[in-house]
């Protein structure tokens, strides 16, 4: 990705899309694109997902999960989305926060199913998810409990997460190509690391503190090669990190100019490298590369495509879709990178 002038958003009309091989799901609902011409587009707006009713229309949307929960006249939209896993078919996994529940919705299936309870827990306040590829075993933090969960694909519940003296606030997650699993542990100030087992392997630090502390820190990234990124949140950086855990360098900092944070809160990587932040007091995605230097930003305050209102989690899938958490939105906005 070259590097160009962030611009706002702009509709732009035409026979552009991210391919006609993409399954209905995943098609481009507009011709919405970033940057504005002469600048090639890097971004595709694809679509948005709020509840049911965008997957089968308002009555047989409803009538899809009263048939898969037995619950009837729910009121299943999200309500404080956070934490998002996918598998590249169709299925995301979304952690409500507010909702106090983990919503699965799959697109291609037309299905939503949304769960309450992993095992005897009944959930309190589910922040993040992750998903493991290999096997499609998912991992479900909820901070008011104090608890990671680990569940099979149909989250079912499998174990905890136990690491010595437990956790203070398991906030973020993420798991690596070789199955090892990254927790944030937001009060704490540190990054806790397990094996796919669930075996606990030992801890992450900051190699940019006197004394290897973050500050806060929330969600996390792994790449396809390995590097932990973790939202380092008052630092106001994200720092990443060599599979073996040597601290790589970091990326931007406090500000309100373009390539700085002010509230940053979710982190995700494409396949060319390209680190993506979301921003709650900006309402915006910015991306950079792994220098530090800013490529593109998109979004500001409102809720129409492309807009966002507190926007947290994101996470990309292996076709470089990216789903990204518009919280307040009570959404999930898809986006294609196009590629340079």
């Amino acid at each position: 990705m070259r590097l160009f002038p962030v611009l706002l958003l702009v509709f732009i009309y035409g026979c552009v899309g991210a391919g006609g091989h993409d399954p209905d799901w995943a098609r481009a609902r507009q011709q919405l694109l970033w940057p504005e011409p002469p600048a090639p587009p890097r971004i595709q707006f694809l679509r948005s997902i709020q509840a049911a009713d965008d997957l089968a229309g308002k009555e047989q949307g409803g009538k899809v999960f009263s048939w898969l929960t037995g619950e009837k006249n729910a009121d299943i939209r999200m309500l404080t989305p956070y934490g998002i896993a996918v598998d590249g078919d169709g299925r995301m996994w979304v952690a409500d926060t507010e909702g106090r529940a983990v919503q699965m919705i799959d697109l291609a299936r037309k299905r939503v199913e949304s769960w309450r309870r992993l095992g005897e827990w009944t959930l309190l306040s589910p922040v993040g998810i992750a998903r493991d590829p290999r096997d499609g075993k998912l991992y479900v933090s909820d901070s008011g409990l104090r608890r990671v969960f680990v569940t099979d694909k149909d989250l079912k519940f499998v174990r905890l997460l136990d690491p010595p003296g437990g956790f203070r606030r398991p906030t973020g997650l993420a798991v690596a190509p070789d199955g090892r699993v990254y927790v944030a542990d937001t009060l704490a100030h540190i990054i806790k690391i397990f094996a796919a087992d669930g075996r606990y392997l030992g801890e992450q630090k900051s190699g940019l503190t006197a004394d290897g502390l973050f500050s806060l820190p929330g969600s996390l990234a792994v790449d396809r090669s390995g590097r932990l990124f973790v939202v380092d949140t008052m630092n106001f950086r994200i720092e990443y990190f060599s599979p073996d855990g040597t601290s790589l360098g970091s990326i931007g900092q406090l500000g309100d100019v373009p390539g700085s944070f002010a509230r940053p809160r979710g982190v995700a990587v494409d396949s060319a490298q390209h680190v993506y932040v979301t921003d709650a007091a900006f309402d915006n995605v910015q991306v950079f590369d792994l220098a530090g230097r800013l490529l593109l930003g998109w979004g500001g305050p409102g809720n129409v495509p492309g807009k966002f209102n507190m926007p947290a989690g994101m996470v990309f899938d292996d076709s470089d879709r990216l789903y990204v958490v518009d919280s307040f939105n009570h959404r999930v906005q898809m986006f294609q990178y196009l590629g340079d």
